[in-house]
Formats: structure tokens, sequence, C-alpha cells
């Protein structure tokens, strides 16, 4: 039976203990663990990931760290009020004043009870930074030394993984000359981040279909056979990506397996399986970790390393401690400030970071939920990266440059339709200028939705190395671009073969030869807030409130919320962008958990503050269900998860989820926190998936 008491309260949030009741009673027991029981048919379906001897692993673990774990969640929820409580308080001090003004008061550097600053830097970011701050040198292996070209997607399936790892060798018909040769003398392959996080439903047979692709990834042996095409997959012999899995966040439980009761950290089962099945192999071993916040939650974390390696090393004496590599996401407003902390707490696993910006500008408009002044920049922006990130990018590379880490920028979501050149010229456009912003900014990676750019994404970094443009941005911040560059600097001879249309392509150049957008310094009083993309009264390109741009959100988060359902994490939505003669050009923005969880974020924050009436929100929710019911199609909105048999069962739930996210006045945390119950087949299954997730989850959804 279940325990009274759960060993980590805070994942009551997520899975009720009438839900975790039922799980308990629809799984089965598992002779080897003492008290652990598995979801019903996962051992059978996966007998060599479920073995008894990695379930053994995984309960040791956990029973190691537990203790650690919810003392960091408490700690996490105890700082969320702290947050809440004193951005209130500010908001009534505030009264009066200009948003950009200097004594506007916001929650950055206040401390609370126990002295500790709660969002902000602990150093003094104007004054020289000492060796000692700096923290220990970064130890990278050969193997995952050079440029980080990383392609993103979830790796459950075998095909989608193949693909994602011959994508080196995924050459064009029509590629350009250049791009070919840039690549060659380039000598890099590509990363492929394996994501079982945000782009993934965390629907358990997925998780261990992923972590089966991922040691045939490693072992060489992955194929596959497409019965409908009758086509043959397997791992090209050369020029493989490197996988580096991201797992998931520390705040979701697993429902599926339940020692004592107690759901296990899927985080941890998702670690402890990877590094089970792999240990012998060094390059396997590199992680990407998510949605950390500070330096307590990094110590956790390297508890957890440290204790596996122990366990492992019990089972492997030749097992090499100190194989695990780390990439921390800083995709949240308190992690940015404290880069330092944590790559010292997390030395010497710690590889570098990245800067997830969808979760980065969700996670802040949380921070500054209760501040009626705040506003998210605009999801219909293109320009988010070049505009508002500027600031973030700066202190992921002072932090670590220094140190020798890897510095990796966030993801470039626009595709482009099939056989539509126009379509490719805003996306490609799009695609070069945030690439180049970010060389310019000193970062060392990025990350990319397709495979489709990642040839391309090489060529770019080659281009740009060998460019003069890399020798004017050296120093980091210049203050002037180059005005004359050679015919023949070879970023601009690829520029002019990507993009050969001269309407495109000479704005493009006067701005990929031209300085960054100017920044804030470090002793402006707007400087943190610039940090946090907070520092902006309303967008240039849309407001928050306009009907457009909360028609947009609505359509793509529905759709969203529905494919999740569904079961698939990632989906690539239609949308309308404009090219350089003002003329709108459909593309494919890539969309996961984390766009969806922004979006959300900026409907909350026009509903909550009265700038969006409630009955404007329902009017437009019901227009853009009945538009997808009915398969509507115009000049700049096209239907991507079209309303269809299977559909239809889920989107009135998805319907019923997203005007909870942003009409509840105590919102959620995390949207998984409604999500995770529709991942169980208790769920998923019946006949009334509404009704069944009501009776085992009561009070948790609005009526």
């Amino acid at each position: 039976m279940p325990a009274a008491e759960v060993d980590i309260p805070y994942y009551l949030d997520y899975l009720p203990q009438q839900l975790l009741a039922q799980l308990w009673q629809q799984s089965e027991a598992v002779d080897a663990v003492a008290g652990l029981r598995v979801a019903a048919g996962l051992r059978r379906d996966f007998p060599n990931i479920e073995s008894d001897e990695a379930l053994q692993f995984v309960c040791g673990l956990y029973e190691n760290v537990k203790y650690e774990l919810d003392r960091v969640l408490q700690k996490r929820q105890a700082d969320r009020t702290f947050i809440d409580q004193q951005t209130a308080e500010c908001t009534q001090r505030n009264s009066g004043r200009d948003y950009l003004a200097p004594d506007y008061e916001t929650v950055i550097g206040k401390k609370n009870d126990a002295g500790e600053v709660v969002v902000g830097s602990l150093l003094d970011e104007s004054a020289d930074t000492s060796d000692s701050e700096l923290g220990p040198a970064v130890e990278i292996p050969d193997f995952v030394k050079g440029f980080q070209v990383t392609l993103f997607g979830p790796p459950d399936s075998a095909k989608m993984a193949i693909n994602a790892m011959n994508a080196l060798n995924r050459v064009p018909t029509d590629e350009p000359e250049i791009v070919t040769r840039l690549v060659a003398s380039s000598g890099s392959v590509p990363r492929w981040g394996a994501d079982n996080e945000d782009s993934q439903t965390p629907i358990m047979a997925n998780f261990l279909s992923a972590c089966e692709n991922l040691i045939g990834c490693f072992d060489g042996s992955l194929s596959f056979e497409d019965a409908n095409s009758g086509k043959s997959y397997q791992l090209d012999k050369t020029g493989r990506s490197i996988p580096i899995k991201r797992i998931p966040g520390l705040a979701l439980p697993d429902g599926n397996h339940l020692l004592n009761g107690n759901p296990l950290p899927l985080h941890l089962f998702d670690f402890a399986m990877h590094i089970f099945h792999n240990w012998s192999r060094p390059e396997a071993l590199l992680f990407y970790i998510p949605k950390l916040e500070n330096e307590f939650e990094a110590a956790y974390f390297k508890g957890l390393i440290q204790a596996a390696e122990a366990q492992i090393k019990k089972l492997h004496p030749e097992y090499q401690t100190g194989s695990v590599r780390l990439f921390i996401v800083f995709e949240n407003p308190r992690a940015i400030f404290r880069i330092r902390e944590i790559a010292r707490t997390l030395h010497p696993y710690f590889l570098g970071g990245s800067l997830g910006w969808h979760d980065f500008l969700g996670s802040t408009a949380r921070l500054f939920k209760h501040d009626p002044n705040y506003r998210i920049p605009v999801k219909a922006d293109p320009n988010i990266v070049i505009n508002h990130i500027r600031e973030s990018h700066h202190l992921l590379v002072d932090a670590l440059a220094p140190i020798g880490g890897i510095r990796i920028g966030g993801m470039y979501g626009v595709l482009y339709e099939d056989n539509n050149p126009e379509s490719y010229k805003v996306s490609i456009v799009g695609f070069i200028k945030d690439v180049v912003t970010q060389l310019k900014r000193g970062l060392t990676g990025y990350w990319v939705a397709h495979p489709a750019f990642v040839r391309t994404g090489i060529a770019l970094v080659e281009a740009y190395q060998q460019s003069a443009l890399a020798n004017d941005f050296s120093a980091g911040d210049a203050a002037t671009g180059i005005q004359d560059v050679a015919n023949s600097d070879p970023l601009r001879e690829l520029v002019r073969a990507l993009v050969p249309d001269e309407v495109e392509c000479n704005p493009l150049l006067d701005f990929i030869f031209k300085a960054d957008i100017p920044g804030l310094d470090r002793n402006d009083p707007l400087y943190e807030r610039g940090v946090l993309a907070a520092s902006i009264r309303s967008s240039e390109v849309i407001s928050n409130d306009d009907p457009d741009e909360v028609r947009y959100n609505i359509f793509q988060a529905i759709q969203y919320l529905t494919d999740w359902l569904c079961g698939n994490g990632c989906v690539a939505l239609p949308a309308a962008m404009k090219n350089a003669k003002g003329e709108s050009v459909f593309v494919r923005i890539m969309d996961d958990l984390a766009t969806t969880e922004r979006s959300r974020w900026e409907l909350w924050a026009e509903i909550f503050h009265g700038r969006v009436s409630l009955e404007t929100f329902n009017q437009i929710l019901a227009e853009e269900i009945e538009f997808i019911r009915t398969g509507k199609t115009t000049g700049t909105k096209r239907t991507q998860v079209a309303w269809t048999e299977q559909t239809a069962r889920w989107y009135p739930i998805a319907e019923k989820l997203l005007r909870q996210l942003v009409v509840d006045p105590n919102p959620v945390e995390f949207a998984t926190e409604l999500l995770m119950p529709f991942t169980f087949s208790v769920v998923r299954d019946s006949e009334n998936p509404w009704q069944t997730v009501n009776q085992l989850c009561p009070g948790k959804y609005l009526p």
C-alpha cells in the first residue's frame, strides 16, 4: 500500500495521493527490490532496460539522495513564496514611480530572513573578479571539444534518432558548393541534444524507448525498418553526431515506479538508467541538466552524481570516477545570476552552459507575475534573441570564458516549408542573423530544431571564424562593425550563396557587418532587469494585449497542448512572417513545452492585470477552437494539429487546461502539474479521461 506520507511532498502537486493509490493498485511488484512496484507491462516490454539490476541501482540511488532532494524542493517553494511577497510589497511602494526609473523596486537583490539573496548576483558585477571568484578551470574531454552546433529532438523514435545521428551526412542536392567546402574544412561533427524534457511527453514507454535507442546509438547497432515505406535506416559509419542526453528537471515525479508508495524522481530515474546502461562509454556520459535555479540545487545534483558513480564503481571497479560531464541550461532568472557559483559547485563535472530563452522568458514572467508594469517580450517578435537576450549572453560569456567553459546559445526554431522558396528565404535570413549575433557575443555553440540546419550551421561557424568579422569581435564587445569587407570574405560569400536574392541579402549583409545592438552598462540601474529582458514598457512589434497577439498565443498553445496529450512533445506549427518586401510568408515554428509555457504566462499576465478581459479571452479561445474544428485556412493562418478522431478526444481537454493555465489567479508553477496525470494509462485509456482525472485528482482542476 502507498505510504501515509510521501518522501517528497512537493510531488503531490503533480500526483495527488488518490492517483498514487490507483497507480499502486495497477502496478506490479518487483521481487528483487522490496517495496518497489512498476506500472504493468513495462518490464515485459523493456526487459533489458527494466532489469532487476537496473532497478536495484535506481532505488539504491534514490534512498541515498531523497532527503537532500526534498530539502532543495522545499527551499524552492519557500523562495517562491518570498518572491511573490516581495514583488507584492514592491508594487505598493512603486505607486507613482515610472517603470524605468532608477528607484523602481523589484525582488532582485532582496534578502530573506536567512540573509540570502534569493534573486540576483552574489558578486559586485561592476568590480574586477579575482581568480578565486572565477572558479576552477573546466576540463573538456577531447571527444567534445570544438564548436557546439547542436540539433535538439526527442530520442524515443528509432527513425528520428538515426536521422539525428546522421545529420552531418544529409547533403541536399542543391547545397551550395561553399557550404560543402566549409563543412569539410571545419572537421566538425554536430551534437545531438537527445531531449527527454520539453520535447517529450513524459509517457514512460517513451523514456524506455529513448534509453534503448541511445544504447544503440553508442554501440552502433541501432537500425529501423519502416514498414510503410519499406525503407531501411542505419547509422552512418562516419560523421555521426555526438548525443548529449537532456533529462527532466527536478520537479517531475515518476508515477510508473513507486517505492513504498513514493514516486521516484523522474530526473533521477532517467539519469540513473542511462548511466547504468552506458557506464563503460565516457562519450555517453554527457548530460544537459535543465531548470536548476541556484548553487544549492547544483550541490544536490553533484551529490547525485557522486552517489551514482560510487554505486557504479562497486559494480564495475574499472569505472573511471569523474567521467560524467554536464551542460547546465541557464533558463531561469535565478540561475542566470549564479553561473559562477553553479559552475564552481559542479566542478569537476561542469562543462559549460546554454541559455534556453523560451523557458528563460517564461520563468521570468512567473517571477514578475504580481508586477502590473512588467511585460514579457511578445512571442510574435522574430528578433527576441537579437534585441532582448544580449545582457544574458554576455553574462554567460563573462562567467565561463575565463575558466574555459563552453558557452551555448538557445534554439533557432523557425523552419521553412518544403518546396516554398519564399519560406526558405525568410527562415534562412532569420537563422543567419541569430547565429552571427551569437557568434559576435562570444558564444561557442547554439541549438537548431531541424537536421536541415546542421550543415548550414556548421558552415556559418567556419565562415565566421575565417572572416575578418571574427577578429573585429574577438574582444567581446566591439564598438563598431566592419564597414568595408572584401567580396572574397568567406562569410560574405556564404551568405550570398545561401540568400542570392539581393532584396533579402543586402540588408542581411548590412546587419552582419555592423556592430551588435547597444546594451546596458554593468553600472546601469536597469542592468539586472536588462539581463532578464524585463526592462521594456511594451514591445515595438505588437502590444501584449493586442487581440492579434492574444489570438496567436492561444492558437499555437491549444494545438501544442492537444498534440502533447496525444503523446507528441514537439510540433512544427505554421505561422506567417514578413519578408524583406513586407509580404506575409508561411514558415513553421517548432513548439515544445517551453514555448507553450512562455505563451501561457504572457496570456496569464494580461488577464490577471486586467489588460485583456476574461470575456475577450473566452471569445477568442472559442473562435480558435471552431477554426480548427472546421478545418479552415486563410492566407496567414493554417492548422497543423488537425481535428481528427484522435485529436477530437483531446482538444476539449486541452481547451480546459489552457483556460485554467491562464485564468487561475493562483496558477500552477509548471504546466506539467496539470498535464502529468494524463500520461498514465488509467487516465489515457479510460472512456472519459476528463471525468477520470477529476475523480483521481479531486479539486485539482477548475470546473
